[in-house]
C-alpha cells in the first residue's frame, strides 16, 4: 500500500473527515471536507479569523480520520500542516468551490483566506477485522 491507496479511498468514498488539533492541552475536532486530495497532500481551506487557524499556527501537528460505514473502514492520517500562499492555487480553489465566495472569500489575496495542506505524515487503514490489532497495521509514509 502507498499514498495512492489513501487518495483513492478518500476520492471514491467522498468521505468527509474529522480534523483534530490541539488547543493548549485540549484536543479539538471538527468535520472538514477536503478541497483536493492530490499526490502532494490533502488540501483544506479556513479563515484566519477562526480558532482552527490559531490552533494550526500554534501547533501544526494534526490527525485526520476519514470513515465509511458500509463496510466499516477508517483511514487515519497523522501529519503536519503546511500553509500555502500561492495565488494560482487560491484562485483555483475559488473556481472549484463556489461556496468559498459565499463564505466571503472574494479574491485570492484576501488575508482571511487560508489554504493549507497535510503534505507529509503517516497513514493507516482500519477495519472491523483489525480491531484490537492496531499496532500490527502497516503504516503508509508519505
Amino acid at each position: 500500500m502507498d499514498f495512492k491507496d489513501c487518495i483513492q479511498f478518500i476520492t471514491e468514498s467522498q468521505a468527509t473527515c474529522t480534523l483534530c488539533t490541539i488547543d493548549g492541552d485540549q484536543p479539538r475536532g471538527r468535520g472538514m471536507v477536503p478541497l483536493w486530495v492530490k499526490d502532494d497532500g490533502i488540501y483544506f481551506t479556513t479563515a484566519a479569523s477562526k480558532n482552527l487557524y490559531a490552533q494550526l499556527r500554534a501547533n501544526a501537528k494534526v490527525e485526520l480520520c476519514f470513515v465509511i460505514l458500509e463496510p466499516i473502514k477508517h483511514l487515519r492520517i497523522t501529519g503536519r500542516v503546511e500553509f500555502i500562499d500561492d495565488p494560482f492555487l487560491k484562485n483555483k480553489a475559488l473556481e472549484d468551490r463556489p461556496y468559498l465566495k459565499a463564505l466571503g472569500f472574494e479574491t485570492a489575496d484576501d488575508p482571511n483566506f487560508i489554504l493549507f495542506r497535510v503534505g507529509s505524515g503517516e497513514a493507516h487503514f482500519w477495519t472491523w477485522e483489525d480491531n484490537l490489532k492496531e499496532a500490527d497495521i502497516p503504516r503508509i509514509r508519505f
